[in-house]
């Protein structure tokens, strides 16, 4: 899965991609993602694919396509005092994101 939205030269071009392609909806979905660089939970030589739409998997290490992760934030209905379990969290970039987006970035 991924590949819906052209490949950016860095995280907000990345992020301004997915919000043409409507799957970026809300404030609060565009500031974790923007908070956090995509690049920074790859292995140095792959850093290259980090702003494409695209799942990359390196052994164990492993991160779904942008717009996936963007489509499940915008899903869930995640406010202070709740909490999720990511079963298989790969790099834990998503966890990151969540944690922002609905714990810290909401307040500001």
């Amino acid at each position: 899965m991924g590949g819906a939205v052209s490949a950016g030269e860095d995280n907000d071009d990345l992020i301004d991609n997915l919000k043409e392609a409507y799957y970026i909806r809300s404030d609060l979905v565009e500031r974790a993602f923007r908070a956090i660089d995509r690049a920074d939970y790859y292995l140095d030589e792959y850093r290259d694919n980090a702003y494409k739409d695209l799942a990359w998997r390196h052994g164990n290490i492993h991160l779904s396509a942008p717009c996936i992760y963007s489509e499940v934030m915008e899903a869930l209905d995640l406010h202070p005092g709740l909490s999720f379990l990511n079963l298989g969290s790969g790099t834990g970039y998503l966890s990151t994101m969540l944690s922002l987006d609905y714990f810290t970035l909401q307040c500001f």
